[in-house]
């Protein structure tokens, strides 16, 4: 008896071990990764790209662009940089100089950081209080550096503090040696590298910014901010503008209130932001050699834009036409002369403003045209809007426009607009152009953005939403030739090569991995690099795109995915994954990551697990967002319901953040799924109507009405449409078992959304479960979290839809 109880208990481990690593099998049965292109080597013909597995991300491969079967694979490195014939390879525990021409290695000891001088074939290593320099070419060490606190690199310079008994020392490494730059009494928090070799260099002291030092690189003197003004602030940052002058940006903490005395707010005010804010910004331009400092902004106009003019910034209020209903308000734009200190008023701008790379213009959207500014003069133009999406300015007093009616040019001084070129429908995006901004803009105010163009040479897409293909094309002087013709493929640009002959792109659809490619006018797509090669299920990934319309005639488009190794006799349980668009994803390949999945779903995992995957495209129109969601997935599921594989007794819904309202919508609304799981999504819009926003900072009520809800209306304007999109008002009616999960430092969707839904739920009596996880917010970002979701949502399935045990976790 003992020996057949030892033969049983035997077999149920064997069992247990077996389904276990039948699972892992399914995993490790190929080398399953993503790839993420870095950079390249400094003559442009070697690619590196990192692997992205489920456990790591420092798996380096480095590929011969010209030669791609001369391939390199490091593993675990933590940080790589180009030499000028060198490759170098920071480890935890040594660093790696790399011969890949020779295929040769030179291993030297574990740094914390490094730099290099490629010209000089220079290498330093530092660690602790260290610098060790290296000749690359000779491999040999050259010098040992103590008493090193700090290292700054940047590109081929490399700058070290020094201590030099109560005093730093900052002093340049050079092939002849070290050069003194500056000494100080304090410890440099930062350096920022300007043009000529000058220097911005950021002094602290009890961890307040202490002083600001330019550099001059050609005079070798130096000048400080506090022989002008003194600095009181906390941190600060600058740059270097094409004039010479130096914008410096600064924090300074706000006094601190008595603890007892009361927060005042107001209605009136419409600057809600410095309620949560501890620190107060501001601008200074600084000119050191004339030793003036011009403090920019002013109390009611504190926000300062550099658009590159000699002569004039651009300001505005970032609160004063502030009302919360739109999520980029209208300001009132003012041109400040910095020379008199002067303001006038430009214009009422709204949304996004484009300056040109040398500042003199400035062009925006104003009612049906688009405005062409003259900062200089204020004399404007304004030039027919033909559906351009984006604006770039030429050298030659030109401007050119993309969007959905092909590529336009404007000449400025003819005031003559074109169309140069539609050869075929879609939406026409430029993808290689120069940007150039300095103005990082806020939630719920205007952007101002800079981009220039060569118009003899540069690169663009068309993509046909209609029929989700796309084409790429290079314009050469006046010639647009194409680099590929219309592929199903999803295309992602990477890089332009340094002799500017061709562009790199990441290539993938639902049949091939993803993969690196080059495309030139010269020759035929050339593949350098196939990922994911051992994975066998990929010929055998099988969708089928689907046209249906919803009530209001829509022409819309969903994306069926068949379950692997699929029997058409068989009957199969169907997963729909709802949100808004989504049919321009169907040509992704399926990668199983496990840290990629940030919000339970992974469609390859429900395709070899024998589900039928669904994403349906959803619109909003003026029935309200959850009624029209649920209108389009009714008339999605219409358009398959002859499908005789698929189970319809047997269908869940899955929908995270916006589709996770949807899902808690059709689930008070519909009867068709047998499941549902809603991550972070809304349940009371008219609560959150009424809320703040701690992601945006604002109250969220511009989201309803002109954001992703899309109401076109205030609450006070419609309630009955608010009542009747409301999930928590018909949570009664809810009939299948729901799944609920949420971050609780969730600042986008407040956790409470969810805890709301499920309270709801529980006071009706609904099967419900809600998932809470403590440490995360909008999406899952821990790696134990991910995981934990992940095959909760696959157990919360399969036992809903496919019979299997109830998982003890909802016991």
């Amino acid at each position: 008896m003992k020996t057949f109880l030892i033969f049983i208990l035997f077999f149920l481990i064997q069992q247990v071990f077996s389904q276990e690593k039948s699972e892992m099998a399914s995993r490790e049965k190929y080398d399953n990764y993503n790839i993420n292109l870095k950079d390249t080597s400094l003559d442009g013909k070697w690619l590196a790209f990192y692997k992205v597995y489920d456990n790591n991300s420092d798996t380096l491969v480095i590929v011969n662009r010209d030669n791609p079967a001369k391939l390199y694979q490091k593993v675990k490195v933590k940080d790589h940089k180009w030499s000028s014939d060198r490759l170098v390879l920071k480890y935890n525990d040594h660093t790696e100089v790399f011969d890949y021409i020779k295929n040769k290695q030179w291993d030297l000891p574990a740094c914390q950081s490094f730099g290099m001088i490629p010209k000089d074939h220079l290498l330093a290593l530092y660690s602790y209080d260290t610098v060790k320099v290296y000749d690359l070419k000779n491999e040999q060490l050259l010098d040992t550096i103590g008493l090193v606190s700090k290292v700054f690199f940047h590109d081929d310079t490399i700058l070290m503090q020094v201590k030099d008994g109560n005093e730093n020392d900052l002093v340049e490494l050079k092939k002849s040696g070290i050069g003194p730059l500056y000494k100080t009494p304090h410890t440099i928090l930062s350096v920022k590298f300007l043009k000529n070799h000058s220097l911005l260099i950021f002094e602290k002291k009890d961890g307040n910014i202490q002083d600001i030092v330019y550099y001059n690189g050609v005079s070798k003197k130096t000048f400080k901010f506090a022989q002008v003004l003194e600095p009181q602030f906390n941190s600060a940052t600058g740059y270097q503008r094409s004039d010479g002058s130096i914008m410096i940006s600064t924090e300074k903490t706000k006094v601190k209130r008595q603890s007892s005395d009361p927060e005042v707010w107001l209605t009136s005010d419409n600057n809600l932001i410095h309620k949560f804010k501890n620190t107060v910004p501001d601008q200074f331009l600084w000119l050191p050699e004339e030793k003036k400092i011009l403090k920019l902004g002013a109390k009611n106009l504190e926000r300062v834009v550099d658009i590159n003019n000699d002569k004039y910034f651009l300001t505005f209020s970032f609160s004063e036409m502030q009302d919360y209903t739109t999520k980029q308000v209208s300001s009132k734009v003012y041109r400040f002369d910095q020379r008199n200190e002067e303001l006038e008023y430009v214009d009422t701008i709204k949304e996004i403003a484009f300056y040109s790379p040398g500042g003199q213009y400035i062009i925006y959207k104003k009612n049906k045209f688009w405005k062409l500014l003259n900062i200089n003069t204020l004399k404007y133009a304004e030039i027919n809007d033909n559906s351009f999406a984006n604006v770039y300015f030429t050298k030659n007093n030109k401007i050119i426009f993309d969007g959905s009616e092909g590529l336009w040019e404007y000449d400025i001084k003819t005031d003559h607009l074109k169309l140069s070129y539609r050869d075929e429908p879609g939406i026409y995006k430029i993808l290689t152009y120069d940007y150039s901004g300095n103005f990082l803009n806020y939630l719920l105010e205007i952007n101002f953005r800079s981009r220039g163009l060569n118009e003899n040479s540069f690169m663009f897409e068309v993509y046909d939403p209609s029929t989700l293909v796309k084409s790429f094309y290079e314009k050469t002087n006046t010639k647009y030739l194409p680099l590929i013709k219309t592929t199903t493929s999803k295309l992602v640009y990477q890089k332009t090569d340094i002799s500017k002959n061709s562009y790199v792109f990441t290539e993938e659809n639902y049949n091939l991995p993803k993969q690196l490619i080059t495309l030139s006018r010269s020759e035929k797509k050339k593949v350098v690099y196939q990922s994911n090669r051992g994975d066998k299920a990929q010929a055998d990934f099988r969708i089928e795109t689907i046209h249906y319309q919803n009530s209001e005639h829509a022409n819309l488009k969903g994306t069926l995915h068949y379950p692997l190794n699929y029997i058409p006799s068989e009957r199969y349980p169907l997963i729909v994954h709802v949100y808004e668009i989504q049919s321009d994803k169907r040509n992704e390949y399926p990668v199983f990551l496990e840290q990629n999945i940030t919000e339970g779903f992974d469609i390859r995992s429900l395709l070899e697990q024998g589900y039928f995957v669904y994403m349906p495209d959803i619109v909003f129109d003026k029935r309200g967002t959850g009624i029209s969601a649920l209108d389009c997935v009714n008339k999605s599921l219409d358009a398959i319901s002859s499908y005789n594989s698929i189970d319809f007794d047997k269908i869940g819904m899955i929908g995270h953040s916006h589709g996770g309202y949807i899902t808690n919508f059709i689930a008070t609304h519909s009867n068709r799924f047998a499941t549902y799981i809603a991550g972070s999504g809304y349940s009371d819009i008219v609560r959150s109507y009424f809320s703040m926003s701690f992601h945006y900072m604002s109250p969220l009520y511009w989201q309803y009405e002109n954001g992703q809800f899309n109401l076109k209306t205030s609450f006070l304007e419609n309630k009955e449409l608010y009542f009747r999109n409301n999930p928590i008002y018909y949570v009664e009616n809810v009939s299948r078992p729901i799944l609920l999960w949420t971050g609780k430092k969730d600042l986008n969707v407040e956790w409470g959304q969810s805890m709301e839904f499920y309270i709801g739920l529980k006071r009706n009596k609904k099967e419900a479960t809600l998932l809470i996880y403590p440490e995360e917010g909008h999406y899952i970002a821990s790696r134990s979290s991910s995981k934990d979701l992940f095959q909760k949502t696959m157990e919360w399935l399969g036992h809903h839809l496919k019979g299997e045990e109830k998982p003890a976790w909802t016991e």
